[in-house]
């Protein structure tokens, strides 16, 4: 089955020390997430398997923000996640090749108001490792989307955070229903 890596949200406004709703920062740290997204990347290009990251932008007036979130009308107060700041970048320390493929989503899934849907289909991409920020928000929702569109998630636990590991366990639980959990680990390793 053909595979491609996800890794959404890891940005400066959402990961880092002074992100503008930084919710997912400590665990982020804590779990050494840069670093395993940085070997998972590096391992997915060694196998000619396409690297894709996906983050939440949206304009600077926020006109393309869906109506009615209550979320993201909470993150815009903040003046997060406007797609011409400094915090809509990636984090520095990722490594981020011109061969990947980049994409913005506008709203939880990495699939909102893009063509990666299509990408996939294009590029006969049925199977989905999964990895980044948050666990119970974007993550679960670009699960639940991949799986309505018929495609198989195996979601890389090391690779993905929340606000707090309890959080990020329970989302953990609740996606086992309709993906793999596994690791970078047992996937690097044929597990």
């Amino acid at each position: 089955m053909s595979t491609a890596l996800v890794i959404v949200n890891l940005i400066n406004d959402l990961a880092s020390s002074k992100g503008r709703a930084n919710y997912s920062h400590q665990q982020v740290a804590e779990r050494h997430l840069v670093a395993a997204v940085n070997l998972a990347t590096g391992y997915a290009r060694v196998r000619k398997i396409p690297v894709i990251w996906s983050r939440v932008a949206f304009r600077d007036d926020y006109q393309d923000m869906p109506a009615h979130s209550s979320l993201f009308a909470q993150l815009q107060l903040t003046g997060a996640l406007r797609g011409s700041t400094v915090g809509n970048h990636w984090l520095n320390s990722l490594d981020i090749q011109p061969e990947d493929q980049q994409f913005t989503h506008q709203g939880l899934s990495a699939f909102t108001g893009n063509n990666l849907f299509v990408w996939l289909q294009q590029h006969q991409r049925h199977h989905l490792l999964i990895g980044g920020i948050s666990s119970g928000l974007t993550i679960d929702s670009t699960v639940r989307e991949a799986h309505e569109h018929g495609l198989q998630v195996t979601l890389l636990d090391d690779l993905c955070a929340a606000e707090s590991l309890p959080a990020h366990q329970q989302s953990m639980e609740m996606l086992q229903r309709i993906a793999r959990i596994s690791s970078t680990h047992h996937w690097m390793n044929g597990v």
